[in-house]
């Protein structure tokens, strides 16, 4: 099965939930992250086109607002709109400021996709807090985004039939075949990457954990929250990566549209239940069939018979960000 599992995100088969599966998404509001290129920006392009109206949250005002007019031009019978918001999952503030600048526009968020990322870093990436790049990016950053957007999260759920509002972390097939044990050691988290790809595989692990705590945590809210791996894709991902590696693997990668499809299940299925919060998403809009044995009883607790890992983590990460978090 673990070989079965490993296969079947490599070569998916056909994407059966797509745009067309999406009923209209008028009066809806969502935020995704990184939506100015890639998977994000195709997913923005689906959600306008549905009648929503989305949040680009990027670095680059300048490129969201080229990726804004290539939307706009789309031709589309009940058009959206797209905003930009300015954000940089490896400057703190900039997330404080962020979801301060969405909290005067809008009373409500019906998803939330933390889906921006980056490729393996160089040795000795930093954050501008200092972090390893990494987690601080992949982790640190949507952890503190998606605390300081709960006000709007809970109001919409409040009003929204069950199941519907969601936030949606992103990791990646990595993390089953090169994650540490456990998948993280916490007592790295903090030193500078010396193996780029363990240590990326261990934050999409920790992106992971957060999806698991943030599910316990907010059920109650009727906030659903699932973690996805989008898919072995084709994009500026791979602009740092050795041309060779990236030739050989070009029969593994899929367009980024295919990506937005399992983030559009993730985000919107209405097959997605109440019951399935805290799940992995496998592409194009699947449930994991075999999840890691070590990296489940992490996100355990002792009493449950499990190592209590992903609740450490979270612990940490919000030990890191809690200054911001502050008014």
């Amino acid at each position: 099965m673990a070989f079965y599992a490993f296969r079947t995100q490599l070569w998916p088969s056909s994407p059966e939930y797509t745009e067309e599966n999406v009923p209209s998404q008028a009066n809806k509001v969502f935020i995704v992250t990184g939506g100015n290129a890639g998977v994000g920006l195709e997913l923005v392009k689906i959600l306008y086109l549905k009648g929503a109206r989305v949040y680009m949250a990027s670095r680059s005002e300048t490129k969201a607002l080229d990726a804004i007019k290539e939307i706009q031009a789309l031709p589309a019978a009940t058009p959206g709109e797209v905003k930009y918001l300015h954000l940089d999952l490896a400057d703190l503030a900039t997330v404080k400021s962020a979801a301060e600048q969405f909290g005067r526009q809008e009373s409500k968020l019906h998803v939330l996709w933390n889906n921006a990322g980056i490729s393996p870093v160089p040795v000795g990436g930093k954050t501008a807090q200092g972090h390893e790049l990494s987690i601080g990016t992949t982790c640190l950053g949507p952890s503190l985004f998606t605390k300081l957007l709960l006000p709007q999260l809970r109001q919409a759920a409040a009003t929204s039939p069950k199941a519907s509002v969601r936030v949606v972390f992103t990791s990646s097939r990595l993390v089953d075949s090169n994650a540490p044990q456990g998948g993280l050691v916490l007592s790295k988290c903090s030193e500078p990457s010396k193996d780029p790809i363990r240590v990326y595989a261990a934050s999409k692990a920790g992106a992971w954990f957060l999806g698991s705590i943030f599910a316990q945590k907010l059920k109650s809210d009727g906030i659903m929250s699932v973690t996805q791996n989008p898919g072995n894709l084709r994009g500026n991902m791979w602009e740092d990566v050795n041309k060779a590696l990236v030739w050989a693997l070009s029969p593994l990668l899929h367009p980024p549209k295919f990506g937005a499809y399992t983030g559009l299940w993730a985000g919107l299925s209405q097959d997605v239940m109440m019951e399935d919060t805290g799940r992995y998403v496998i592409p194009w809009g699947r449930w994991h069939p075999k999840l890691r044995q070590d990296i489940l009883d992490s996100m355990k607790s002792r009493s449950q018979g499990g190592t209590g890992l992903a609740e450490e983590f979270w612990k940490w990460c919000d030990d890191q960000t809690r200054v911001y978090l502050s008014d």
